[in-house]
């Protein structure tokens, strides 16, 4: 016979302390596939093969007889069908091998594969290892694509049921030490192909370290598995197991490992504050092990300080307007194992165009669909909040469609949390969700001052990055009359150009930066927030829109401040509605503006209500009180254990 594989690695058994010995379980494979299969493994040093043959025609028996006279080959033959688990565990019974192991008959893994799984368990590694098709490296030639996510979720229920950490339960190649098979072979009983995720269930049960090598894989062809006859069988065998398998201890000391996607300084823009102060809230929790998947770093823009207080991780792994980012970060969350994804997103958050903002909104169904860990959303804004005729304007009608076909996939995670009751209400009766939340903004951490009497001069602020729906030139045009009646008025214009916008501040700089007692900062670093807020008198949020809670107005509670605001829909939505106070005027109206500023400055007690109003509601719910509201989503609405974490559900 000739022989189909060829091997570099194991030339001979010479210098091996372990003898080999491995099950080729055969049934209605042609004799020479199944044959040369044999032959190659003897070449490549195996001390025994052991063939079990099910139910064989007269060819395949004279096939068998021919290695029946080999020294290092063993026949297991059945004249009844005893099903691939039937004929492993009968081969196992008779193989002798220090190292035993099995591999599929029909010569989809060659022994060059099947080696590096034996040489895990020789090296002493792990007790049982595992070839895996879809790990890191491994090589799939072929397969149906139906195949391909039929065997994806059933890898998803099996690891749920098992708790075995493999990407591949069904792949027909293991190698495990001789002791594993004596422990836990009585309690298998699977006679099918379910009969692999048992051998591990019961491996992992018992002790046993499992690990997991990558193979080169190339389809045969036509697979015995049967989608009508075989999966309702997997399934029964899975609900089973269930019932069967021992409840694993929690240790209710360990961590939760939380991975959260989001953007982090020192990117700015697109969230990465509000990501900065959620990460040090889970970090600073002794029941959180964090990991930040952050934006990679711009080549403008200093990379990560070293900061020896983060208590946290930080991989650069995804970029905007880049489906190969899109990628790299999933791939990277399903090799972290972690214990739960959160995804901290908003309708731009990915990308400039409909297309990648569309694909970033898809990563937290995408990720549920590869992770074997809950998926939580985190929605920062809807279009639905916006106004209607706003939307009108600037937003085409299939744009609003994709906008809404992107919310609903977006919805599709195992939970999600809303920042604003409103968004809430918004998704109940406009999509197919279940598990939202609303979990509020969360104030940040300020310095620690009170809220000192607002004294002069009168100081405007107006924080954020800057673009077209704020609108400088209605608060540059009502601070003229400001000055005019108080000539030491100030105008602080704190931040850069919002990333969708490059050059809009220069552009607003150029045309009002000489303007009496108008000044611009540029972007505000974290050493020079708390100086910029608590000189401010009062902060102006001249929006003309706002989809989603306003950080600024977050941070004018964590401050303690005063705020003015243009009276539509989307603002009050993201401002009053989280808690708080702030005087609303109408919009683009700078007279309106110029007077209401007035007002509250000669009504300097009324300035101080607000400001110790909205410091009060800063009070109520600090970041730390958000990230204990989003870990009880996560027990409340995923299967993530309420041991895990110290949290008490419900708001």
């Amino acid at each position: 016979m000739s022989h189909t594989y060829t091997s570099d690695t194991d030339a001979s058994h010479a210098g091996r302390a372990d003898t080999r010995s491995v099950v080729v379980p055969v049934y209605d494979e042609p004799p020479a596939t199944w044959s040369s299969l044999v032959e190659s493994l003897l070449a490549a040093g195996w001390d025994e093969v052991v063939v079990a043959v099910d139910r064989p025609d007269a060819e395949a028996a004279r096939a068998a007889s021919q290695f029946d006279r080999v020294d290092e080959t063993t026949i297991s033959m059945s004249a009844e069908r005893r099903g691939k688990g039937g004929a492993i565990r009968d081969g196992l019974a008779v193989a002798d091998g220090d190292v035993v192991g099995y591999v599929d008959a029909d010569g989809a893994v060659d022994p060059n594969s099947l080696a590096r799984l034996y040489r895990a368990v020789e090296s002493g590694e792990a007790a049982v290892a595992v070839g895996s098709r879809d790990a890191d490296a491994a090589d799939r030639d072929g397969q149906a694509l139906h195949r391909r996510v039929l065997g994806g979720g059933y890898r998803r229920l099996a690891r749920r049921v098992t708790g075995v950490d493999v990407t591949d339960f069904q792949c027909g190649a293991k190698a495990f030490r001789r002791e594993v098979w004596e422990t836990v072979g009585d309690a298998v009983v699977e006679d099918g192909f379910a009969f692999d995720t048992e051998l591990l269930a019961r491996a992992h049960y018992a002790g046993y370290e499992v690990t997991e090598r990558p193979i080169d894989w190339r389809d045969p062809g036509d697979s015995d598995v049967s989608v009508a006859r075989d999966v309702p069988g997997f399934v029964r065998s899975l609900v089973r197991l269930d019932r069967e398998l021992p409840a694993e201890p929690t240790d209710a000391d360990e961590p939760v490992s939380l991975a959260l996607v989001t953007d982090h300084p020192p990117n700015y823009g697109h969230l990465a504050e509000y990501g900065e102060a959620l990460a040090r809230a889970y970090a600073g929790r002794d029941d959180v092990e964090l990991t930040v998947f952050a934006r990679q770093v711009d080549d403008d823009v200093p990379g990560d300080a070293a900061d020896g207080d983060r208590a946290y991780d930080v991989e650069r792994v995804w970029e905007r307007d880049s489906a190969a980012g899109a990628w790299r970060l999933l791939r990277s969350l399903r090799a972290g194992g972690y214990d739960a994804v959160q995804f901290n997103v908003h309708m731009t958050y990915f990308g400039s165009s409909n297309a990648y903002r569309f694909l970033g909104l898809s990563l937290p169904a995408l990720a549920r669909l590869r992770l074997d860990c809950p998926v939580v959303t985190t929605l920062h804004d809807m279009l639905e909040v916006v106004e209607d005729e706003r939307v009108a304007e600037d937003v085409s009608a299939i744009e609003k469609l994709g906008a809404r076909a992107a919310t609903q996939v977006a919805l599709s995670a195992d939970a999600t949390t809303v920042t604003a009751e409103s968004y809430r209400e918004a998704v109940e009766e406009r999509y197919v969700a279940d598990g939202v939340v609303h979990v509020p903004h969360g104030t940040f951490a300020r310095a620690d001052g009170g809220v000192p009497r607002a004294e002069p001069p009168l100081r405007i602020l107006q924080f954020g990055f800057l673009g077209p729906t704020k609108d400088v030139e209605t608060t540059v045009e009502a601070f003229r009359e400001v000055r005019a009646e108080h000539p030491d008025a100030e105008l602080v214009i704190a931040g850069d150009s919002h990333p969708d916008y490059p050059g809009y501040r220069e552009d607003l700089q150029e045309r009002f930066g000489d303007e009496p007692g108008v000044r611009f900062t540029g972007y505000v670093d974290d050493d020079e927030l708390d100086d910029v807020w608590h000189d401010a008198s009062l902060v102006v949020m001249p929006y003309r829109t706002c989809t989603g809670v306003s950080g600024v107005f977050q941070l004018a509670k964590s401050y303690g401040k005063p705020v003015v605001a243009f009276d539509n829909d989307g603002m009050r939505t993201s401002t009053v509605e989280t808690g708080g106070t702030a005087s609303f005027v109408p919009p683009e109206d700078a007279e309106a503006l110029a007077d209401r500023l007035l007002d509250l400055w000669a009504e300097r007690d009324r300035l101080d209500e607000m400001a110790r109003t909205n410091a009060e509601a800063g009070d109520d719910v600090p970041m730390t009180e958000t990230t204990e509201r989003m870990l009880a989503a996560f027990v409340e609405h995923t299967d993530l254990p309420g041991e895990r974490v110290e949290v008490v559900t419900g708001e």
